[in-house]
């Protein structure tokens, strides 16, 4: 079962440790406001894999179309793992 999203990716990190690679996406929404000890936008994290961080590069941050994975995650909670990831939208970059 797969589920489709679209989000506000802010950052991309990747990982590469003893041959393990992985990496993970942040993504951000504004608060629902269900939650009075919470004000400000929300952030999530997906995991995925090695390669997306190279395709994400260029764009960051911006709003992608994804498609993820549910997958067991620490302390058997649910996570999701990016399958498909496609930006949508550039972000505003700031000139250096």
């Amino acid at each position: 079962m797969n589920i489709n999203m679209t989000a506000d990716v802010i950052q991309a990190s990747r990982y590469d440790m003893d041959g393990n690679k992985g990496g993970t996406i942040i993504t951000t929404q504004k608060s629902d406001g269900t939650n009075p000890d919470r004000v400000g936008m929300e952030l999530m994290k997906l995991g995925c894999d090695y390669a997306v961080i190279d395709q994400l590069r260029d764009h960051l941050p911006c709003k992608c179309e994804i498609v993820a994975q549910p997958t067991q995650g620490a302390g058997q909670k649910m996570a999701f793992k990016v399958v498909s990831i496609k930006p949508v939208a550039s972000g505003t970059k700031s000139a250096a």
